[in-house]
């Protein structure tokens, strides 16, 4: 993206920085609230180094990052930047981040099954959250000066890859060999989480008159056995609607943008 905004590398680098620490912080406190075991095949930080502290390190990291992007203003050449602006673009991505977060935390903890539209609306504020504020952080320190077509065209590329994104990483915890030996097998059914592929489970069985996926999940159960048992009944029980042809057209949008980059950037030099 940078080809086309050409922020300069100094302030490129800080907005780096900035997103690293967000999105570390961030995992260090979803495992605290999805009570995760493991992370990156390795035990959860406050497994090792409790949970007070570990809350206190993400903190932290959110306020330096916050810090960073109030002082980005001051180290740019890039001429008619609102210097102020970078604050309220941090501030109002982690607003909607926290809002995506607590979105699911409700959910699952109050055996809500979100309708697909909200689960996708959760994903963009969420999943996309760190992507869209690195995006309009670049945006806002752009030196390029038509660049109009390339925020509307990026905004909307970043949309479309936040729900791949999590879509594939729902499939993933169910059926993903590596992912499973990394965080734990068919983690989100442990944890109750509607994920994507899940939602779809319930909504087909709910017009079959079942609630099997459903009642699983409220077990919180730890059972390979019963887990394996689950993931054969959302195969299933979505094999009408092929709950794989969502990701597969999601995965056709993102082609069709990235086959025409080229010819998209010397359209703008």
């Amino acid at each position: 993206m940078n080809l086309w905004l050409g922020v300069e590398k100094n302030v490129l680098q800080k907005i780096k920085e900035v997103i690293t620490m967000l999105h570390e912080a961030s995992l260090l406190i979803d495992d605290i609230q999805d009570n995760s075991k493991m992370r990156r095949g390795q035990p959860a930080a406050y497994l090792i180094y409790g949970i007070s502290e570990v809350i206190n390190i993400a903190n932290l990291k959110y306020f330096e990052a916050g810090k960073i992007a109030l002082e980005l203003g001051s180290m740019t050449t890039a001429k008619n930047v609102d210097k102020s602006e970078a604050s309220k673009i941090f501030h109002d991505w982690m607003i909607k981040l926290h809002q995506g977060q607590g979105l699911d935390i409700h959910w699952r903890d109050h055996y809500i099954c979100p309708t697909v539209d909200e689960y996708i609306d959760m994903v963009l504020k969420k999943t996309g959250g760190l992507m869209m504020l690195a995006f309009d952080l670049m945006y806002i320190f752009r030196n390029q000066s038509e660049t109009k077509l390339v925020y509307d065209n990026g905004r909307k590329f970043l949309e479309t890859f936040s729900k791949f994104f999590q879509i594939r990483d729902d499939f993933c915890n169910l059926w993903d060999v590596k992912y499973a030996a990394n965080k734990s097998y068919c983690e989100d059914l442990t944890e109750g989480k509607y994920s994507w592929v899940i939602i779809q489970g319930i909504i087909k069985e709910r017009e079959l008159g079942t609630t099997r996926v459903m009642s699983i999940l409220k077990q919180r159960t730890t059972s390979d056995e019963i887990k394996s048992y689950c993931c054969q009944v959302l195969v299933s029980s979505t094999q009408h609607c092929n709950i794989f042809t969502p990701f597969s057209i999601l995965y056709a949008k993102l082609c069709g943008p990235i086959c025409l980059l080229p010819v998209f950037f010397f359209k703008l030099t």
